[in-house]
């Protein structure tokens, strides 16, 4: 049966003329993250539980929506349950619950009904208590029928907290939170202290994601004193994405008379193409037109090398457009096999293939030391070698599936 997800918005922050739910978050608000993460556990619908709907919590839905996500308010516990069908799953987030997106997939995936929980222990009063041992992690997965069952008989009950008890009467299942150190467990932006705290996680838990070599090993240096500033305004990642593209696209022209600036712009295009998919996955979501705006990027850094080979071409000889057209073949060859991979097998490649970040940074050393053609030729062979390997590997797996 399909999901969908149940979000409590109505606590007061500690202002008392706002919600928690509207607290800024990482250029957004709380509300907003708890909605993306529980569309990628697999959510069709959203549903808001909130009595009114201020203006910051309406721009917020707006913003929602314009993304394609279905989310509406509900006042009650009893009009929220005439918007889910009795046997349609529902997942439900407690008010200001960040957890992980593992964590929220893992509840998704029980059965009915389930709970995430803590261990008991200290510091951990923001948790309500389940019994002597462990507490609620602030998300459950329930159903229509029970949703409607607990707003006949709720009368003044708090109903989070009513829908809880039901839930441990019914002897739910019990999903433990992966707790590493405190990295696993569900925060509540119950303040500026937890606020901060879901925020310094979001910055570290998107660290050195990136499929190659420098998006993980080199520009998170880059990224990490960017985000500070960045991510806390309303900055849509697209344009960001759109940014790196264009210094790409001005890297061509540039590249006919001055390689070496042609190289400066295509080595910023990377970073801010990787804060940009970053600043995107801290959300929970995609980059507008970003696999587009990535596409455009690879052409205009081929475009560039071929216009940065004119000119060793003009000095050495015309064997350089063979080397150029020899890593641009390699290129397609390995994007090609790697996809086949892809399907094929579940090994997960290597961040040292070669892709269009890691040839334009593997050629800095070669420019720094003026020898471009000897950069050409070692791109050439960075690119084949990836192919070639890739290629044994996909192979080796076809004959021993054979």
């Amino acid at each position: 049966m399909a999901l969908a997800a149940l979000i409590a918005a109505y606590e007061p922050a500690e202002d008392g003329e706002t919600l928690r739910a509207t607290a800024p978050l990482a250029g957004a608000t709380v509300v907003e993250h708890q909605a993306r993460r529980a569309v990628r556990a697999g959510a069709r619908h959203l549903i808001l539980l909130v009595e009114r709907l201020p203006a910051g919590l309406a721009l917020a839905l707006d913003r929602l929506r314009r993304d394609g996500i279905a989310i509406e308010f509900a006042p009650t516990i009893a009009d929220a349950a005439d918007r889910v069908h009795p046997d349609e799953r529902l997942l439900l987030i407690a008010d200001g619950c960040m957890a992980d997106q593992a964590a929220l997939d893992r509840v998704a995936a029980a059965q009915v009904p389930a709970l995430l929980t803590v261990a008991d222990g200290s510091g951990r009063d923001a948790y309500e208590r389940i019994d002597g041992r462990v507490r609620w992690g602030g998300v459950a997965l329930l159903d229509g029928t029970r949703l409607r069952d607990t707003a006949a008989m709720l009368g003044e009950w708090d109903p989070l907290s009513t829908l809880l008890r039901r839930a441990v009467q019914e002897g739910a299942a019990r999903v433990a939170a992966q707790e590493e150190g405190a990295e696993g467990l569900p925060i509540f932006a119950h303040g500026s202290a937890g606020v901060g705290a879901i925020e310094k996680r979001l910055l570290s838990g998107t660290r050195g994601l990136a499929r190659d070599w420098p998006g993980r090993f080199l520009f998170p240096w880059i990224e990490d004193p960017a985000l500070g500033p960045i991510f806390r305004r309303l900055l849509d990642p697209f344009w960001l994405a759109a940014a790196a593209a264009l210094l790409a696209l001005i890297a061509v022209p540039v590249a006919v008379h001055s390689g070496g600036l042609a190289l400066t712009l295509l080595l910023l295009s990377g970073p801010v193409a990787s804060i940009a998919g970053r600043l995107a996955l801290i959300r929970a979501a995609a980059v507008r037109h970003g696999e587009r705006l990535e596409q455009l990027r690879r052409i205009a850094a081929a475009l560039a090398l071929m216009a940065s080979t004119s000119a060793v071409a003009a000095a050495g000889g015309w064997g350089w457009w063979l080397v150029t057209a020899a890593i641009l073949a390699g290129m397609a060859a390995l994007t090609v096999e790697r996809r086949i991979a892809a399907r094929l097998t579940e090994w997960p490649g290597s961040p040292w293939f070669a892709s269009t970040d890691g040839l334009i940074w593997a050629f800095l050393p070669f420019a720094l030391l003026g020898q471009w053609g000897m950069g050409l030729a070692a791109l050439a062979f960075y690119a084949l070698a990836s192919f070639a390997y890739v290629q044994w590997r996909l192979a080796r797996h076809v004959r021993l599936a054979g």
